[in-house]
């Protein structure tokens, strides 16, 4: 059978774990896929990419992460109901025609996720979330869809940024990190003595490679409860592979997946 490609695309992307998730779930199954990591390096690289990926009928697809997930919803030619109410994509599908049908699976993997490492469902959450790019859209998303009481997004330049936030300190049931922050170097995402007067649990969306990140680190240092982005990577991949055609086991995949990372 000829071989399938998918790719990974962001930037950076050397870190990624998603090769090492699909491949893993593509070895174990037996399945003619490979998922290789891709950077563009900027927008213009990216949007060159789907171009090229149109042309290739090799390709069967893509996940889409940090920067391009709001470009990659405004480039597809099909959204899913979710992707467009998102606004951001982060798996598009090539159609046989070549056209791109874009999805978001990470408002549910955040919603998964939430309820595996932290026990919570969005339900009566007060909710600050730090960021406002593509992942943060999605988590949002998740959080009403799902009956938060209240959602605070904060931003460097948005309506509520960081300074506001400490100016005016309040206390919520979870703090969620939806900024690159963390991915490398030690900068955090809110100063560890105001996340410990004002939040109960941490959700820190972005990981490493290895060990944890310096906010959930900090957090479990404050015994507070925290999970880094590693589960929430499985549970949006495992609906992402099901998009992508593959008819498995939710729990069959996050087995193998889990023996990975």
């Amino acid at each position: 059978m000829t071989l399938r490609r998918y790719f990974v695309v962001g930037t950076p992307i050397a870190d990624s774990l998603s090769p090492a998730l699909h491949n893993a779930v593509y070895q174990e199954l037996g399945l003619p896929r490979i998922l290789e990591p891709y950077d563009p390096i900027d927008v213009a690289g990216f949007e060159s990419f789907l171009q090229a990926i149109r042309q290739d009928d090799q390709v069967g697809g893509a996940c889409v992460t940090l920067p391009y997930k709001v470009r990659a919803a405004e480039l597809c030619d099909t959204l899913t109901e979710t992707a467009r109410r998102i606004g951001a994509v982060n798996y598009l599908r090539r159609e046989a025609d070549g056209t791109l049908t874009g999805e978001n699976t990470d408002a549910a993997g955040f919603r998964s996720s939430l309820y595996l490492e932290l026990g919570l469902e969005p339900r009566g959450l007060r909710v600050c979330v730090c960021g406002s790019g593509g992942v943060s859209r999605a988590i949002v998303d998740a959080l009403q869809q799902g009956g938060a009481a209240e959602v605070q997004v904060v931003s460097r330049r948005g309506s509520f940024t960081y300074a506001d936030l400490l100016a005016a300190p309040n206390t919520y049931d979870l703090l969620v990190n939806a900024t690159p922050l963390g991915m490398t170097g030690d900068t955090m995402v809110v100063p560890p003595e105001w996340a410990h007067s004002s939040v109960k649990a941490v959700f820190d969306a972005v990981y490493r490679r290895t060990g944890t990140t310096p906010l959930v680190a900090e957090a479990r240092r404050l015994e507070l409860a925290a999970c880094d982005g590693r589960s929430m990577l499985i549970e949006q991949a495992i609906k992402g592979m099901c998009f992508w055609g593959i008819d498995g086991d939710e729990a069959a995949l996050r087995s193998i997946m889990r023996t990975v990372i």
